[in-house]
């Protein structure tokens, strides 16, 4: 998948996954970090299942700026 492609699908995942909380957020991404390193160090170490967690926790991420983004621009007004 190329970058463009992945931007367009993280968008649309982001529009799609219903609101959650920050601490939940938070958790979301920790957790897809850690299954990606146990991907990693696992003795079948499976290089794509790692980079789709690690794609999965980009995705919480960037949920999690769009939310600051947002409460940043409430804030201001």
């Amino acid at each position: 998948m190329r970058p463009n492609q992945r931007a367009a699908v993280s968008a649309a995942q982001n529009e799609a996954t219903p609101a959650s909380s920050l601490p939940q957020l938070c958790t979301e991404a920790a957790d897809h970090v850690a299954s990606a390193r146990v991907a990693l160090h696992d003795e079948s170490y499976d290089a794509e299942q790692a980079l789709a967690d690690l794609d999965e926790a980009l995705i919480c991420l960037r949920r999690l700026l769009a939310r600051g983004t947002a409460s940043n621009l409430c804030v201001e007004r």
